[in-house]
C-alpha cells in the first residue's frame, strides 16, 4: 500500500475542520513519516493554520506567511519528517483537482522544504466535500491517500467506470462492482499458511484477491495431513508454501504469489509486510503476532488475527474456542486485548540452543488439538470481517468470540488501554521506520 496513510481519525477530523472555515480556503499540516522503500507517508494527526499565518485568503486561495513557512519546516526538521501541506477547495461538489494558483505556489515552495527538510519528501494534499487528491511538492506525480481504521478506505480515487470479471458476479451482486475492484487491487499477506491459513487462502482467492505475500517457515508433516487444505501425502516433506501456492494459481492462474519460507520475527521477513494493503495472521505463535500487531499499527497495516483452542481433560473436550481480532488505529491491539504471553514470546524469539540451555524454561512444546471445521469456522469469520472492511458489505464486528461447546459466535468489546506502547499515539502508532520493531536480528533466510 504505497501512498499517504492517514490514521483514523485524523482525516475525518482535518477534513470537517478544514472544511467547515467555507466559503474561505483553509490550510492544514502534517508531519509525516516517509518510508522511501515502500513510498508510504503516515499520519496520525493534522494540524489547522490559525489565522494569524495567513497572509491571504479568499473563497479561491489561501496564502501562508513566509514565517510560518520557515517555523514549519524547521519543525520537520528537528522531527526528522517531511511535511504534508494541506488545503481545500471548498467550492468544488466533485472530486478535487489542483488548479493552476496550486501549481504556481507550490514551485517555489517545494524547492524551500527541500532544503531546509530534507529528511523524506514532501507532500500537497487538496480536500474537498466529494473526497481529496494528493501530490509530491511541486509536481505532477499523485500519491494515493487511504484512511486506515476499522474500515480500509481509498480516499482518492474517482469512481470507477471499468467492467468486474463475469466469474465475480454474485459478488457484485451483494457489494457491487467498487467492492470487488477493491478486493482485486489490495496486495494481501498472509502469514502462517497451516490450518487456518490454508483455508482462508481459498476463500480469499475466490473472493477475488491477486496478489498475495505469504510467509511460513514449515513443511507439511503427516499430521497435517487432516486441516490442510490442499495437502496430500505426496506433499510431505514439502514446504507449505509450495502446497498454498499451487492451491492459489490452481484457482486462479493469473494471480502473483510471493511466497517466502521463513519466519516472520526475523527482522528481514518482518519488513516485508510494511508495504501491503491487508495482512491476515494465522500462527498459534505468539512471538510472530506480537511482530505483526507492532507492524499493524507501526506502519498502517491493517490486520486481522484468529486463533482456535480446543481444551482437553481426561480424555474429554471440555472446551471448544476461537477469537477473530482486526488490528488499526482506534482498535485494541493484542497486548490491549491480553492476547500475547510474555514469557511464550520469549521463548520463541530465543534459537534452540539456547531454548535448550535455558534454566527457566522447563518441558518441551506440547501439540495442540486441532480439526479442520473449527479452522474453517475462523477463517470464515474473518474472510467476512475483511470484506465488512474493505467494500460496502455491512457487518459491525471487528472482535469475534466462538464458542463451540455452545454453537454461538458473539462479538465484543474490548478497551484501548490508554499510552499503549503498541496502538496509541505516544506508542508506536504511525511511527513507521522511526520506531524498531521487535523482531530477531537479521537473519539469512536465504
Amino acid at each position: 500500500m504505497s501512498g499517504l496513510r492517514f490514521a483514523w481519525p485524523a482525516y475525518r477530523r482535518a477534513s470537517a475542520d478544514l472544511l467547515a472555515s467555507a466559503p474561505l480556503e483553509s490550510c492544514g499540516v502534517a508531519y509525516s513519516v516517509h518510508d522511501p522503500h515502500t513510498n508510504t507517508w503516515l499520519v496520525d494527526d493534522v494540524e489547522s493554520v490559525a489565522n494569524s499565518a495567513y497572509e491571504h485568503r479568499d473563497e479561491v486561495s489561501a496564502t501562508l506567511r513566509p514565517a510560518f513557512i520557515v517555523e514549519v519546516a524547521n519543525r520537520a526538521r528537528a522531527l526528522g519528517r517531511s511535511v504534508v501541506l494541506v488545503h481545500t477547495h471548498p467550492f468544488e461538489q466533485s472530486h478535487p483537482r489542483f488548479s493552476a494558483v496550486d501549481d504556481a505556489g507550490e514551485v517555489a515552495l517545494a524547492g524551500y522544504l527541500r532544503r531546509r527538510a530534507p529528511k523524506g519528501e514532501h507532500l500537497a494534499l487538496v480536500l474537498s466535500e466529494a473526497g481529496c487528491r494528493a501530490r509530491r511538492i511541486g509536481t505532477a506525480q499523485e500519491v494515493p491517500v487511504w484512511q486506515i481504521g476499522e474500515r480500509l478506505v481509498l480516499l482518492s480515487s474517482d469512481k470507477s467506470t471499468e467492467g468486474s470479471d463475469v466469474r465475480y458476479d454474485r459478488q457484485v451482486r451483494a457489494f457491487g462492482a467498487d467492492g470487488q475492484r477493491v478486493i482485486s487491487s489490495l496486495k494481501v499477506g498472509v502469514v502462517g499458511v497451516g490450518g487456518t491459513g490454508s483455508v482462508l487462502l481459498q476463500q480469499l482467492t475466490r473472493l477475488g484477491v491477486r496478489d498475495f505475500v505469504l510467509i511460513d517457515p514449515d513443511v507439511v508433516e503427516t499430521t497435517n495431513l487432516n486441516r490442510l487444505a490442499g495437502a496430500g501425502p505426496s506433499d510431505v516433506g514439502t514446504s507449505k508454501i509450495a502446497v498454498a501456492e499451487r492451491e492459489i494459481l490452481a484457482c486462479s492462474s493469473t494471480s502473483r504469489v510471493r511466497g517466502l519460507r521463513a519466519d516472520v520475527v526475523d527482522a528481514n521477513i518482518a519488513a516485508e509486510l510494511v508495504g501491503l494493503d491487508f495482512v491476515f495472521l494465522c500462527t498459534d505463535s505468539h512471538a510472530s503476532r506480537a511482530v505483526v500487531c507492532h507492524v499493524a499499527y507501526q506502519y498502517l497495516v491493517p490486520t486481522i488475527d484468529m486463533g482456535t483452542s480446543i481444551t482437553v481433560r481426561e480424555g474429554a473436550v471440555t472446551h471448544i474456542s476461537g477469537r477473530v481480532q482486526m488490528l488499526a488505529p482506534e482498535l485494541p491491539c493484542l497486548t490491549c486485548t491480553g492476547a500475547l504471553d510474555g514469557n511464550q514470546i520469549r521463548r520463541e524469539m530465543m534459537s534452540p540452543e539456547r531454548r535448550a540451555s535455558d534454566p527457566y524454561l522447563v518441558g518441551d512444546y506440547e501439540p495442540q488439538p486441532a480439526v479442520m471445521s473449527i479452522n474453517t469456522t475462523m477463517a470464515s469469520l474473518a474472510a467476512t470481517m475483511f470484506m465488512a472492511a474493505v467494500t460496502s458489505m455491512p457487518g459491525q464486528a471487528r472482535f469475534q468470540l466462538y464458542e463451540g461447546v455452545k454453537g454461538a459466535v458473539r462479538p465484543t468489546q474490548a478497551r484501548r488501554v490508554e499510552d499503549c506502547l503498541v496502538c496509541s499515539r505516544r506508542g508506536a502508532l504511525a511511527k513507521g521506520p522511526s520506531w524498531s520493531l521487535p523482531v530477531r536480528p537479521r537473519a539469512n533466510n536465504g
